[in-house]
Parts: structure tokens; C-alpha cells; sequence
């Protein structure tokens, strides 16, 4: 999906959601094409044409099922995400009809988002977590997120947007689902929960120069 400034008519909200076994923060920001502060690009389902051979470009994901790779838009198939309420996603997207589920496995992460278009109370999303528990959030749900609908709007900000997931345990893993047609997705952006290679760079300095301090604060202690 092709980054654009993020319309003056987008909104924003957030709300949190008690599970069974985990806390779930939950944000959407209508039109909102580029991925959050902090986040990094997986996919925007180019390459193809089946679920294996979409191109990410992240290591450590993997994604299959039942899906399609879908380019326009075809009435009562697949809507192409609106980026505005006159101007719809021009590249590949995933699109799941009534029955459809696909599996997207992922590396440790402290959250993902995913640009959603149309958004119906059909769809649904279970995420895989660390620490063995699996938490569903449906499109009914996310209807009672403040600025936000699951009417299947092809066009309207409170259905087609940013959405972003956060919980008290990293995500491993997540099944898109939906019960009619259809759900349709932009692209993947995530945060990881492990620190990338310069952060354990600088961790690893940061220990060594704790234990150098250490070390001479020893040194002066040592009796004459």
C-alpha cells in the first residue's frame, strides 16, 4: 500500500478491553496508511501469486491459508481499503470471503497493526500469545471502540484505517477470519518484542561499562 499523508477527516481512538487472560490496548486511526511511530513495515502483500510467495520484509514470518491476493474491487467479492472517502488502495491486498481464515505466524512482538478496509462485525481476529493463551477480538467488538464502525463502509474513516493491537504478553501469532464476504487487509506493521542487533549492542556496552565501575570501585575499597 502506498504511504499518503493522513487525511484532516481520519480519527482517533483508543480503548482497553479486560480478557480472560490478557490486556488488550486497542487504537484505530481512520486513513491512517503509514505504519505507527516505531513500527516497521512486514508486508503490504506484494509478490504472489499464493499466500507463500508474499514478500516480507521482516524475517521469521510466515503466512497461509485460505486467503486471496486481490487487486480493485469487485461488488459483493472485495472492496479495495478506501486511503480516503474518494481514493482506494491501487495495489495488492488480502481479502478473506465467508469461511475464509488465514494464519499469519510471527515472530515475539510487542504489537502489530494492520490497515483494515471495510470493516464488518463478521470479521474477526484470534491472537496467538506467549504465554499459551489465544485472545479473539471481532469486528462486533471493535464496533463499540469510540469513532469506530463494522458497518462494511467501502469508503467511511470509521471502518477502514489503521487498527493497532497491544497486549500484556507478546503476540506470537494471529488467524484472520471472517463469517461473510469479506475481510480486506493493506498491509502488516509490527513492533518486536525482542530488541533488534545495535540495542543489544548498546545493552551489552552499557553492562560492560557498569561492570568496569564496578570493578574500580573495588580497587579503591582494597585496604593499603
Amino acid at each position: 500500500m502506498k504511504f499518503r499523508v493522513l487525511s484532516a477527516l481520519a480519527c482517533a481512538s483508543a480503548f482497553c478491553f479486560a480478557a480472560s487472560a490478557a490486556q488488550a490496548d486497542v487504537t484505530f486511526i481512520g486513513y491512517q496508511t503509514a505504519p505507527n511511530a516505531g513500527e516497521t513495515l512486514v508486508t503490504d502483500f506484494e509478490g504472489g501469486p499464493t499466500l507463500g510467495d508474499v514478500t516480507f520484509l521482516l524475517p521469521g514470518y510466515t503466512l497461509s491459508g485460505d486467503g486471496l491476493l486481490f487487486t480493485g474491487s469487485v461488488y459483493g467479492v472485495s472492496a479495495a481499503p478506501a486511503t480516503s472517502a474518494t481514493t482506494k488502495d491501487t495495489t495488492q491486498y488480502l481479502t478473506l470471503q465467508r469461511g475464509d481464515m488465514v494464519t499469519l505466524d510471527t515472530p515475539l512482538l510487542k504489537s502489530i497493526s494492520f490497515y483494515i478496509g471495510s470493516l464488518d462485525r463478521f470479521n474477526s481476529f484470534t491472537f496467538h500469545l506467549a504465554d499459551g493463551t489465544t485472545e479473539v477480538v471481532t469486528g462486533a467488538i471493535l464496533a463499540a471502540l469510540p469513532g469506530m464502525d463494522a458497518n462494511g463502509s467501502q469508503t467511511g474513516f470509521t471502518s477502514n484505517g489503521r487498527l493497532t493491537f497491544t497486549f500484556d504478553s507478546s503476540i506470537d501469532g494471529i488467524d484472520f477470519a471472517s463469517g461473510g464476504n469479506s475481510l480486506e487487509i493493506g498491509d502488516i506493521a509490527a513492533v518486536s518484542a525482542v530488541p533488534e542487533p545495535a540495542a543489544w549492542a548498546m545493552m551489552i556496552l552499557g553492562f560492560g561499562g557498569v561492570g568496569g565501575l564496578v570493578r574500580k570501585r573495588r580497587v579503591w575499597l582494597a585496604p593499603a
